[in-house]
């Protein structure tokens, strides 16, 4: 009786089995079948690459273009990532930058104006700030339009957020390549995510953009606004929005704001894509697949459209090309009444031309020579003929941009207060402020407050990226700051020898006075033997310390203090070496001494 028992469970744990194997293998199978049907819309696979991505001869998703642009052309250069890029769309055309490119030019009737994708896969905003250097100025291009996403921010060493899932079955061969484990794994993870087990992604770009990844970000984005505002090119940031939510609970409505008020503070053109486009919409109507999350035709359409309503100011212009880089993008998109009339009135056949346009508040005087054209812009106050400021700008008879100043009047007054001016001289850029003075014997005097030559630039490799913006100015990447400082990745002293690194640090301490005056730096300059007894790793400490001052110190002139600011507080928190902490002092100390200024 009990044998007949045993073997009954017996039997009926092996049907169980089989049935519940037999289940997990049809279901395994199903899954299969579904993904391999879904597979032609990987965006990521190699497979996708090969049969659908084509590059031009720069190596971009595009179609080829000359360096060289055709008179009378307005063109526009699009920075993005893989949104931009097209992941996982398999026709250029339905990208949303081939989109808008069609709808300007069918606005337009021919094609007077051009957009180009400069974009790629992964990219943040150290690469779009990079691609900007390297080629993008290159194309001469008249506005450039940021595409920004999320997660192009920086996430800085000292964020600790993993969103990334957590894998629930072992780490087994059988395991990984089964469909139904990843099913269950993915649910699994979906479910701690809404218990508040685990971060979900979107938990971890708020965390970003609430650390100094903010502020590293911004700095990126100061960096590629200040030299497009010194080139005379228009500059927009857009954003697109992650799509997965786009209810009243979207999820990075915080970083929307922040880089609203950031392009506002500094008078940027901005459009958010989420606000004016994909609120409220159905996300699955949106994403290139069940899979792939980046934004589908749909959302490209929906792009391109809205971005075409923001920017078609710039279809009212038949001669934009030629005098656009004179006026601001404002201007040009609001469509100012003297602008439009300078439109009309423009006709680039004629060797000379001149005319004076005036409306209350604003004054414009037009010259064209044989060899250049001249726009002189008078802003005045309302009902007062007292000036508030004059601009002129020189462009060659093409529009390319030659020279520019602006003269800012007394309040209340016709005398002249300051005079800022940018020459282009053959690629580089010198920018000049002068204070206007009163001289009994000349009238007007100008003395120079500053002088500054900027090239724009970067050198080394991803690792070790150095940013060149003035002449004899180079500094540490802030990604590659934020390694080196808490990772201890790449001090700058390991490139020199001993006696390489003495030299450096004497010519330092000698040409930089006002920099250099603590005990140490001026043993430096009036010991001979100073370094005899010193270690070679003391000297390296001494020289990297030095440098991590004068990179903050850099970082500073460009508008980043807050940036260094928080730096500082993370390497009194965490105390990551010597170097740093000597360093953060030095900088604390250097601006509370009577001669920092």
């Amino acid at each position: 009786m009990k044998l007949n028992f045993f073997k009954k469970t017996i039997l009926n744990f092996s049907i169980f089995f089989v049935i519940l194997f037999s289940l997990l293998f049809l279901i395994e199978r199903v899954l299969i079948f579904y993904s391999t049907e879904d597979k032609d819309n990987y965006g990521f696979t190699t497979e996708f690459k090969k049969k659908y991505i084509r590059y031009n001869k720069y190596g971009y998703r595009d179609y080829e273009y000359n360096l060289k642009k055709k008179e009378g052309v307005f063109r526009i250069i699009v920075l993005g990532d893989s949104q931009t890029f097209g992941h996982g769309i398999k026709d250029l055309n339905n990208t949303w930058v081939k989109k808008l490119e069609k709808k300007l030019i069918e606005s337009v009737g021919n094609t007077s104006i051009e957009v180009l994708s400069i974009s790629g896969p992964g990219w943040n905003s150290d690469t779009y700030l990079y691609e900007l250097f390297k080629k993008s100025f290159k194309f001469n291009p008249d506005l450039v339009i940021l595409a920004y996403y999320h997660n192009d921010i920086p996430f800085p060493i000292s964020l600790n957020c993993d969103s990334s899932d957590r894998k629930i079955t072992p780490d087994i061969s059988i395991f990984q390549s089964s469909k139904l484990v990843s099913f269950i794994n993915f649910r699994i993870n979906r479910l701690l995510e809404k218990i508040g087990e685990k971060p979900r992604y979107s938990d971890c770009l708020n965390q970003a953009y609430d650390s100094i990844g903010w502020e590293m970000n911004k700095f990126y984005l100061d960096i590629m606004g200040l030299s497009l505002s010194i080139k005379k090119i228009h500059f927009m940031i857009t954003v697109i929005p992650l799509i997965h939510q786009l209810d009243s609970n979207y999820p990075l409505a915080g970083p929307h704001k922040k880089l609203k008020e950031f392009s506002i503070k500094r008078n940027i053109e901005f459009l958010d894509f989420y606000e004016e486009g994909f609120k409220n919409l159905n996300p699955s109507n949106l994403k290139v697949s069940k899979t792939d999350h980046h934004l589908n035709k749909n959302a490209g359409d929906i792009m391109a459209d809205v971005l075409f309503e923001k920017i078609k100011g710039l279809i009212k212009y038949k001669n934009l090309s030629y005098f656009n880089k004179a006026f601001t993008l404002k201007e040009i998109l609001n469509e100012n009444p003297l602008l439009i009339k300078l439109d009309s009135l423009f006709n680039k056949l004629n060797s000379i031309n001149t005319f004076i346009l005036n409306s209350e508040t604003k004054g414009l005087q037009v010259t064209r020579s044989s060899t250049q054209l001249i726009i002189k812009k008078l802003q005045k106050e309302k009902n007062v003929s007292n000036p508030i400021s004059l601009t002129e700008t020189k462009l060659s008879l093409s529009g390319d941009y030659i020279y520019h100043e602006k003269v800012t009047f007394h309040p209340n007054s016709k005398l002249p207060n300051l005079k800022e001016s940018i020459l282009n001289k053959s690629g580089v850029f010198i920018k000049t402020i002068e204070q206007i003075q009163p001289d009994t014997k000349v009238g007007l005097v100008a003395l120079k407050l500053g002088q500054r030559e900027f090239q724009f630039d970067f050198e080394g490799d991803e690792n070790h990226k150095r940013i060149k913006l003035e002449k004899d100015i180079t500094f540490p990447d802030p990604k590659v700051l934020d390694k080196w400082i808490f990772l201890n990745n790449h001090s700058p002293s390991e490139e020199y020898s001993r006696k390489e690194l003495i030299q450096k640090l004497i010519d330092m301490t000698i040409k930089n006075p006002k920099i250099y005056y603590t005990s140490d730096d001026i043993k430096i300059i009036n010991q001979a033997d100073y370094f005899e007894n010193l270690s070679n790793e003391i000297i390296s400490q001494m020289y990297d310390e030095r440098i991590l001052f004068q990179t903050f110190l850099i970082f500073g002139r460009y508008g980043a203090k807050e940036y260094v600011n928080l730096l500082i507080e993370l390497i009194d928190k965490s105390k990551p070496s010597l170097m740093s902490v000597n360093a953060a002092d030095r900088y604390r100390q250097f601006f509370l001494a009577p001669n920092s200024d």
